[in-house]
């Protein structure tokens, strides 16, 4: 990958993050809005805000480091067989 196709990846994650981030804060939002919040619909926001919201952090946090590869230590690591 160029340095230029590198960089629009990394931008393209981190807008997907704030992306995602804004989507929990509008679940949030409404799910603090409803009165009575138990029922179906509560849960449901509840679970888009959770999932949105972590999945948003780590997207602008982590970027397009997000498939770097990571060293796996010794003991965890597979046996050639």
């Amino acid at each position: 990958m160029t340095d230029a196709s590198r960089f629009r990846t990394d931008l393209s994650l981190r807008a997907g993050g704030v992306l995602s981030l804004a989507i929990a804060v509008t679940a949030l939002h409404a799910l603090a809005r409803l009165h009575p919040a138990d029922g179906a619909l509560a849960v449901v926001l509840a679970m888009i805000g959770f999932l949105c919201a972590s999945a948003g952090a780590m997207l602008v946090i982590v970027g397009g480091h997000i498939h770097d590869r990571v060293p796996i230590s010794a003991r965890w690591r597979r046996v050639a067989r």
